[in-house]
């Protein structure tokens, strides 16, 4: 009776080896694993290492000026899942609500931030197809010259005269969005919604697991992940990840981990998490076949 227990259960453990991800253990540095639970299903191990954390910004000054006078905005675009979390909960916490923004179009970058918004009860107005400042302006223009016939007869230089636009986002981000807006002709306030910090970890367990061998791919969700993974892991880290796998979400992520020295083997053509893990999926099955 014993033996066949445990045949049973040898039959069940060979069913989990047969999954394609089986034996890979797979970083993420980002502070939760929404959108990684896949790898887990397909049999990875997924270790935790957060190389960030998501706080409110120190002063709210010029975000709470901006939701006093929010009908004044022709668009509010949300760049990530964050920006919409936490521009939402100050706008709540200064007693407005969503009946303030009436007649202010919404922008989300990516299906995420639209379905964050969309927890508002909130239509989202324009996603754009590709998940960078350079698809945003391409979609944001193009949407502005369908929706407003006098914008065709400007110059190019002048596309987005009139719109003004507001923009809540990281403490840190990248200006070639709001520089192009202006050079169009149009108006955008910029403001901090929320910060990424270093988190207060010593790593030495995640140490031990990159000097064993035992991490087969880290992920890296942004250039401030990297760059904090750096500074956490110390004058080892370059060493640590040598004959590790590296994804990066997208081509900013990507250029932070090529300054380093290192390569990077795995980026998405879209800049998500959804993209990154079919990615990672699809090489582990090449390696396979």
């Amino acid at each position: 009776m014993v033996v066949g227990d445990v045949v049973k259960l040898r039959e069940r453990l060979k069913w989990y080896e047969k999954k394609p991800l089986f034996g890979q253990c797979i970083l993420v540095t980002r502070e939760h694993t929404a959108g990684f639970e896949l790898l887990e299903e397909l049999g990875a191990e997924v270790m935790e290492f957060h190389t960030i954390e998501i706080v409110p910004p120190d002063d709210w000054t010029e975000l709470d000026r901006a939701i006093e006078k929010i009908n004044s905005y022709d668009w509010l675009i949300f760049t990530s899942v964050n920006g919409v979390k936490f521009f939402f909960q100050r706008l709540i916490d200064r007693d407005r609500d969503i009946r303030d923004m009436k007649g202010v179009r919404i922008c989300a970058v990516g299906s995420k931030t639209a379905s964050a918004i969309k927890k508002y009860g909130i239509k989202t107005d324009l996603v754009p197809e590709k998940f960078n400042a350079e698809g945003l302006i391409e979609a944001f223009v193009s949407e502005l010259r369908t929706q407003n016939s006098e914008l065709r007869t400007y110059s190019t230089e002048h596309r987005l005269k009139g719109i003004k636009i507001l923009l809540p986002r990281a403490e840190t981000a990248r200006e070639v969005f709001p520089q192009k807006v202006r050079e169009l002709g149009g108006e955008i306030d910029v403001f901090t919604a929320y910060r990424t910090v270093k988190p207060e970890v010593h790593g030495k367990r995640l140490k031990r697991f990159l000097k064993k061998g035992k991490i087969s791919i880290a992920t890296f969700t942004s250039a401030a992940t990297f760059n904090n993974f750096l500074e956490i892991m110390g004058e080892d880290a370059l060493a640590l990840l040598k004959d590790v796998v590296i994804a990066a979400i997208g081509p900013v992520t990507a250029k932070a981990v090529e300054k380093a020295g290192l390569k990077v083997h795995i980026m998405p053509q879209e800049a998500t998490v959804d993209a990154m893990v079919k990615e990672i999926i699809e090489q582990a099955a090449g390696r396979q076949a």
